[in-house]
C-alpha cells in the first residue's frame, strides 16, 4: 500500500506499508465519515512518526489493492478521479454539446458531471461523476459530505478534504438545479 498526502502548503508526503496485516488494518481506517474529523491524523510505527493537522490535509491518495470504505452521496454511483487536465477537456468536448441540448432535470434521470476541484495551496484535480438526478442538490451533494471520495486507476482512492476545497467548477447535465441559499446570479467570467 503507497499513501501520498498532499498538504495545503503545496508539500506531499510519500508513505509506504509492506507489511500485508498492517496494510489490511490501515485500509480500513479510511473511513470517509471521521477522516478528517478525528482530530490530528497520526502516521508512523514507532519511531520517528508523523502528525498532520487533518484540516490542512488536501487530499490522501491511497494505492491499494485491498478495499477501501467508500462512500457515495446520494444519487452518485461513479466518482472517478480524471488523470488531468487533458482527460477533463477531453470528455468536456464531447458531452457538453449533449448536456446543453438535451439535459435532464426530473428525480431519477441520468447525471453526469464534470468537477475542477481547486485547492487551498493552488493544486487542481478533476473528477468525473455518474449517477442518478436526486432531490437533494448538485452543489449540497458535493459540499455537504464529510469526505468526497474518488477511485483512481488502476486500484485504490483518492479521500478530499471539502474543507481544503477553494472552488468546485461543475459542468453537468442537469437543465435545472435547485441551489442552495447564498447563490449569487452573475454569469461566468474568465475564471
Amino acid at each position: 500500500m503507497r499513501l501520498r498526502v498532499h498538504r495545503t502548503d503545496g508539500k506531499t508526503g510519500n508513505y509506504v506499508q509492506d507489511e500485508p496485516r498492517r496494510a489490511e488494518v490501515l485500509a480500513k481506517r479510511f473511513n470517509p465519515e471521521t477522516l478528517f474529523r478525528s482530530g490530528p491524523i497520526v502516521i508512523g510505527v514507532l519511531n520517528p512518526f508523523s502528525v498532520l493537522n487533518a484540516d490542512e490535509v488536501c487530499w490522501v491518495e491511497v494505492e491499494t489493492g485491498l478495499p477501501l470504505p467508500i462512500a457515495r452521496p446520494p444519487g452518485v454511483e461513479a466518482l472517478r478521479r480524471l488523470s488531468g487536465k487533458a482527460e477533463y477537456e477531453e470528455i468536456l468536448a464531447r458531452q457538453w454539446p449533449k448536456w446543453i441540448g438535451g439535459a435532464k432535470s426530473e428525480e431519477g434521470d441520468l447525471l453526469e458531471a464534470l468537477v475542477e476541484v481547486s485547492l487551498k495551496g493552488g493544486s487542481a484535480l478533476y473528477l468525473h461523476v455518474l449517477g442518478k438526478v436526486t432531490s437533494i442538490s448538485l452543489p449540497e451533494v458535493l459540499f455537504g459530505v464529510s469526505a468526497i471520495v474518488a477511485s483512481i486507476q488502476p486500484h485504490g482512492a483518492i479521500f478530499i478534504n471539502p474543507k481544503a476545497v477553494v472552488r468546485f467548477r461543475v459542468y453537468h447535465s442537469i437543465s435545472r438545479i435547485e441551489y442552495p441559499h447564498g447563490l449569487w446570479f452573475a454569469e461566468a467570467d474568465d475564471i
